[in-house]
């Protein structure tokens, strides 16, 4: 895919695993609104903060201004989100492209909002399907014992469609 609007769960996930290249080799354009930027490396001892600044800086990652800053012109499909989901729908829909996201409200806003969106552990199975990882199982594992949630029923789901199962 060309471009790809990243909101700040995934990618915390993606970068404190050290998976930030993969996240680049799915996409030729890896984007985060300012807000998730900020989200993200506000404090930069927390888990995955210090490697988004660092793929920042090198060029892997761009952050770019907010839409409609997230506490002005709320749109009501967007309410009850937090200003990160909202920044990245936003911007997803200013470049039409799609936005990666796993808090389940903010699929479906975007979604609604005529979005293509793709959870982390499809954006894993893209890249399984490019060649960029072996196998999907010892990420989501590293993943789970990291702390970050998927149902097991979406964890089968993507090892199923990987061929791991």
């Amino acid at each position: 895919m060309k471009l790809i609007v990243c909101d700040a769960s995934p990618l915390i996930v993606i970068a404190k695993t050290g998976l930030i290249p993969v996240l680049k080799g799915t996409a030729e354009e890896v984007i985060v609104p300012e807000t998730v930027y900020a989200e993200t490396t506000i404090d930069l001892t927390l888990p995955g903060a210090e490697a988004i600044r660092v793929a920042v800086e090198a060029g892997h990652i761009q952050v770019r201004p907010d839409v409609a800053r997230p506490d002005t012109d709320p749109d009501e499909e967007l309410s009850g989100l937090d200003a990160g989901e909202r920044a990245a729908i936003r911007l997803a829909r200013a470049l039409q492209c799609p936005v990666l996201m796993d808090e389940c409200r903010g699929r479906q806003a975007a979604r609604r909002g005529g979005l293509s969106v793709i959870g982390s552990a499809g954006l894993l199975l893209n890249a399984k399907e490019r060649g960029l990882i072996p196998a999907l199982a010892p990420v989501l594992e590293r993943w789970r014992r990291s702390g970050y949630f998927l149902s097991a029923t979406l964890v089968k789901a993507v090892l199923e469609q990987a061929g791991e199962v």
